[in-house]
């Protein structure tokens, strides 16, 4: 299996990607670039009318909450 690099996520990218995580979100309210970035990366997914993390996205979150 092959490893994507790790991209640098902008602070808006970053609490986008942590709302989705914390399911404290609301489509309406977040910024579409953002989200098709991180759809982009692989690390969130659309499931249905909502969004959700993808394995990739799980790992970057507890990355972020330890750092």
């Amino acid at each position: 299996m092959q490893h994507r690099p790790v991209a640098e996520l902008n602070p808006q990218e970053t609490i986008t990607l942590l709302r989705v995580a914390n399911g404290d979100i609301d489509a309406d309210d977040l910024a579409e670039a953002n989200v098709t970035r991180l759809e982009t990366l692989g690390l969130v997914e659309q499931r249905g009318m909502a969004l959700g993390l993808t394995a990739i996205g799980i790992h970057r979150v507890a990355y972020l909450k330890l750092g």
